[in-house]
């Protein structure tokens, strides 16, 4: 089984993304925060990082950062409202990106393929 985290700020984004994900077989977790998101990366084996952009305080672009350098094997996919083009500007080097106006089989196809690299 995969773990996934997410991190986002938005309640109904996470219960959305927890009870999908929950139904295909992974293992969740969800992370409103830095604070939140870095407790649970160091208690379990995470696969696969959903990360918005845009949160209060510390932004999803310093979340990367940091996962970069202290979690290198997590991969990374951005969901975020922005368009994949300014998602890329914001943070270079994702596993993926996904824009949340896309249909949610959409991001199911893309952790899938990020997963089984």
């Amino acid at each position: 089984m995969k773990n996934i985290l997410i991190i986002d700020d938005e309640p109904k984004i996470r219960e959305i993304y927890n009870k999908l994900l929950t139904e295909h077989g992974f293992k969740v977790f969800d992370a409103f925060n830095v604070r939140i998101a870095h407790k649970i990366l160091m208690e379990e084996k995470i696969d696969l990082v959903l990360l918005d952009i845009k949160m209060p305080i510390v932004d999803g672009v310093s979340i990367f950062s940091l996962l970069k350098n202290s979690y290198e094997n997590v991969k990374v996919i951005v969901t975020s409202v922005y368009s994949l083009e300014e998602q890329k500007k914001h943070i270079e080097g994702a596993s993926d990106y996904f824009d949340k106006s896309q249909s949610i089989d959409k991001l199911l196809k893309k952790i899938a393929a990020v997963l089984n690299d």
